[in-house]
């Protein structure tokens, strides 16, 4: 998957008209895998390369995808 495909904003119009994105068959694929999540560059305003999503859509209490959160700040809503 490469930086203009995921960036892609008429992502919801490819969806609608042929019934999945290029990103969601790319994330069905790596589902069919085994994968869990996988880490994406933000778009969001003044974000950079360097700045990375955790987009996660396997995720619960036990093993292989336990996910733990840690909030030591408190800086996160409840």
């Amino acid at each position: 998957m490469d930086t203009a495909a995921v960036a892609d904003s008429t992502w919801r119009d490819h969806m609608k008209a042929s019934g999945e994105a290029r990103t969601q068959a790319f994330a069905r694929r790596l589902i069919a895998k085994g994968f869990h999540a996988m880490l994406v560059r933000s778009f969001a305003p003044g974000a950079d390369e360097r700045d990375l999503n955790l987009v996660l859509w396997t995720w619960g209490d036990a093993a292989p995808s336990r996910l733990t959160l840690i909030n030591d700040e408190n800086r996160l809503a409840r």
